[in-house]
């Protein structure tokens, strides 16, 4: 209700002040206007306050929404796309609404969408684009049978026997000559590109002086015998087709690395030809047999001794003659005439066996 509270006062006034004489409202009637009023400026005040109310509300809805845009704003960018293999992004920005550009490299072209947009779910539109390297020999230019290769924004032809020039067009004045074959000496491997003749060996042989089409062996045996970094071989090279290898003396073996001797242990390997009354020694590059006769010794007893006894002196050779001798405390000691050669030197004391 639409109250014109200006009038209403006046009115109010004009009953307090009105004459006796005057026909004017009872005091009961004043009072319940009053209470009237009373309770319509309550009605009235109820409803601003929840005005009020409703206004912060309002208010504060705002600010939240103001607040969440806010936040949108300063996070609302799509991930960072990387630069193209082959090509390059035009644009830095990554916000809601910018566009990323793609361009390739001399020699390639696009595949896919030139450019991509950042929508309002922070994804970027379509799929990544690559750059493909631009085939130069599909319209194929080599003629005469030439063979075309794809290289990076151009190409080159391999022509066949006979022919030259940058597509093969012309005829060749004359074909490459035989080269002479053998051991030591192989044909060289030739093609003609873009007018001009290559030529290559196969590993360990040379291009032979002027020669293009001849490959000769490379004698490494000679061309790192006083080299900086050593000899091949400690002992003997011998050059080989394409190669060398290392040899050894008689009774010497190569080494597992190829370059080194080591000497063949004959007594060993039972590669000698000692009869039993022999001993087999061992020589650097080969092997001695040797029978050795130790004298008589006075007050000796000559004993057989089990064989881990002499093998603690003599290793994998069996002395011929053992001595024994009484000691101070009337125990047995056993002492072995140790072989000097072909004659006997001194005696070597040994622990003795419980097998004699």
């Amino acid at each position: 209700v639409k109250v014109n509270w200006g009038h209403f006062l006046i009115w109010i006034q004009m009953l307090y002040s009105c004459p006796q004489s005057t026909d004017c409202p009872s005091r009961q009637e004043i009072q319940g206007s009053l209470k009237q009023v009373q309770k319509l400026l309550s009605a009235h005040e109820a409803s601003y306050m929840q005005s009020l109310r409703n206004l912060k509300k309002k208010i504060n809805l705002l600010l939240s929404s103001a607040a969440r845009q806010n936040t949108k704003a300063i996070n609302s960018t799509c991930p960072k796309l990387e630069s193209l293999i082959n090509g390059r992004k035009l644009g830095k920005s990554h916000s809601i609404g910018h566009e990323i550009h793609f361009l390739c490299d001399p020699g390639y072209e696009l595949v896919g969408s030139e450019s991509r947009v950042c929508q309002e779910s922070l994804t970027w539109s379509s799929q990544q684009p690559t750059c493909r390297d631009i085939n130069e020999c599909a319209s194929s230019p080599c003629l005469n049978g030439g063979t075309c290769v794809n290289e990076v924004n151009q190409f080159s032809c391999v022509c066949a026997k006979g022919w030259a020039g940058v597509t093969c067009q012309t005829a060749a004045a004359s074909t490459l000559p035989a080269a002479t074959t053998g051991p030591h000496v192989r044909p060289s491997q030739c093609t003609i590109v873009q007018g001009t003749t290559h030529c290559t060996c196969e590993p360990g042989y040379t291009i032979s002086g002027r020669d293009s089409y001849t490959c000769t062996d490379i004698d490494e045996c000679e061309l790192f015998h006083n080299g900086q970094a050593g000899r091949l071989c400690l002992h003997a090279c011998v050059n080989t087709p394409g190669g060398y290898r290392c040899s050894c003396p008689a009774g010497y073996n190569v080494t597992r690395d190829g370059r080194s001797c080591k000497d063949i242990d004959e007594c060993a390997t039972r590669q000698n030809n000692c009869t039993k009354d022999q001993m087999c020694i061992n020589t650097y590059g080969g092997f001695q047999c040797v029978r050795v006769d130790c004298p008589k010794i006075p007050n000796a007893t000559y004993v057989k001794t089990a064989l881990p006894l002499w093998r603690q002196s003599w290793g994998n050779t069996s002395p011929k003659s053992l001595c024994l001798f009484p000691s101070m405390n009337s125990k047995k000691n056993l002492f072995i005439v140790q072989k000097n050669r072909n004659a006997c030197r001194k005696l070597v004391h040994v622990a003795k066996s419980n097998s004699t």
